[in-house]
């Protein structure tokens, strides 16, 4: 594809997607008033609130013992400028993104934890402070006097994930360019072009890392049915950029490696090409038709074949590997549709409380034939889960288990999230778990490996109670028994989405 065709899909992608008050400033505004409403009644929803539009930086309370192998820093992402201008986001995705550094030297540092945390600016966001409202349009809200756009970047917020790299750290979005962000102070550099070919390419928020250095990671134009697909060295250098045709494309959010093989899930979830409002409110789940899953092989990023489930949606997966016998298997937190992202997460930025369990995901296995041409699901367990991970020497491999957050099904949480940090043995089948008090909200949690070989858990939570947010640390093999050791910081900041954790 010649450059000035890699440019227009850029600006495709642009066409088609279209300071910091605290709750209850703009009281003109609707959705404002009626979160600082539900806020007095339910105080839990103090984790989406939103930021205020300044540095936070602290040294963290420690509990416990700090384990001395676990040095590094974890790296977290979200959105987290709800409110601006008097005027509040519609969609929880929609926020500026605010990325975290939760720094813990290890050794002799006598279990030290620093934290910092600063928002991304991006075009968009600097473009607003300047004006002093929001200007545009976001995946789930549209602003009053909203103002055109000239580029997929020019709405792209940075809010999902992070990417560490030598040059420094990445911060993620779902359909523009990387935001670089200064390592150490997390100040903002400015979007990344990887290529001069490749300039506004979608560059999704899960990439997915390789224990050889390789990174892989694909992007899409909605609208326009394109795929894009990344391919890295272990030097970081980019090796391959292509572009695909694939037809009613949707909006996949992740995507698995295995040896062999790239795997793309596509729920049927179009989008309407006319349509008033912001994105999602173009947006048409199609049940009736497939979920297709694409197998592409590394070697040439062609489509080896494409397989058909049954509609269902899926935001994040945990792993996938190659058998042995001709066969891959992945694992996934699947749901009947995408109503969580399409109707609950909206409704609960102005403080409506559903109950979302009949939306919920739960863990699935699946098994793709690509000799017979078949693929087949079956559920695990009735247990509500998300964020599934494996750790990093397990990406595209046999693992032995996947860390997620859960909640037993029966059961509906105080704070009506999830409420639970998992395992669950991919050998024995079996779970174990570690239950929050009703006090806390988790955020992912993520296997990560010691200096000495030793494996933990390290997860986020607020404590709404406390107005605290916090950093626990599990023993992978004995999550049951609680957190080894805790750091709670002075302030309380918002639910975020994704992390990466770097070792010293």
């Amino acid at each position: 594809m010649m450059r000035r065709d890699l440019l227009q899909l850029a600006l495709t992608a642009a066409a088609l997607a279209p300071l910091a008050g605290r709750v209850g400033a703009g009281v003109s505004d609707p959705w404002s008033a009626a979160f600082a409403a539900a806020l007095e009644e339910r105080p839990w929803l103090l984790g989406y609130l939103g930021c205020e539009d300044r540095d936070y930086a602290a040294t963290a309370q420690v509990e416990g013992a700090w384990p001395a192998a676990l040095a590094g820093r974890l790296y977290r992402n979200g959105a987290g400028l709800h409110e601006f201008g008097d005027w509040r986001y519609r969609h929880l995705f929609d926020g500026d993104g605010l990325v975290q550094s939760w720094h813990f030297p290890g050794g002799g540092d006598g279990g030290q934890v620093r934290h910092h945390a600063r928002l991304v600016a991006t075009r968009k966001l600097t473009r607003e402070r300047a004006a002093g409202r929001r200007l545009l349009p976001a995946f789930g809200s549209l602003p009053p006097a909203v103002e055109g756009i000239t580029g997929a970047d020019d709405l792209n917020v940075a809010n999902i994930s992070v990417l560490p790299r030598k040059e420094g750290l990445l911060a993620l979005w779902e359909a523009g360019s990387p935001w670089a962000l200064d390592s150490d102070t997390l100040a903002t550099r400015g979007p990344v072009t990887f290529s001069p070919q490749t300039r506004g390419l979608p560059f999704s928020a899960h990439p997915r890392l390789e224990p050889d250095g390789q990174l892989w990671n694909f992007g899409y134009v909605t609208g326009a049915d394109k795929l894009v697909l990344w391919h890295f060295g272990a030097d970081e250098r980019l090796r391959r950029c292509v572009v695909r045709d694939v037809p009613r494309i949707g909006i996949p959010h992740d995507f698995m490696v295995t040896a062999r093989y790239l795997l793309i899930v596509l729920p049927p979830l179009a989008v309407a090409a006319d349509g008033e409002g912001a994105l999602i409110d173009r947006l048409q789940w199609e049940p009736q038709r497939a979920t297709r899953v694409l197998v592409i092989r590394k070697s040439d990023l062609e489509v080896e074949a494409e397989l058909e489930l049954p509609a269902q949606w899926i935001f994040h997966h945990g792993n996938a590997f190659e058998d042995g016998s001709g066969v891959i298997r992945f694992e996934s937190a699947r749901a009947p549709d995408p109503g969580l992202m399409t109707q609950h997460l909206r409704e609960l930025m102005r403080g409506v409380d559903a109950d979302w369990t009949a939306v919920a995901s739960r863990w699935h296995h699946y098994r793709l034939d690509l000799e017979a041409g078949t693929a087949s699901e079956e559920v695990v367990d009735q247990r509500l889960v998300e964020f599934p991970g494996v750790l990093p020497r397990h990406v595209g491999s046999r693992h032995p288990e996947v860390v997620l957050l859960g909640r037993d099904a029966d059961r509906q949480a105080a704070h009506g999230g999830l409420d639970q940090v998992c395992v669950f043995d991919a050998e024995r089948g079996s779970w174990s778990s570690w239950r929050y008090p009703d006090t806390q909200l988790p955020e992912e949690h993520l296997p990560v490996a010691g200096a000495d070989g030793s494996r933990w858990i390290l997860g986020t939570a607020l404590d709404w109670s406390a107005g605290r947010s916090l950093l626990n640390v599990f023993r992978l093999d004995d999550v049951a028994a609680g957190p080894v050791a805790s750091a709670r910081l002075p302030y309380a900041l918002p639910l975020g989405l994704h992390g990466r954790f770097l070792a010293a």
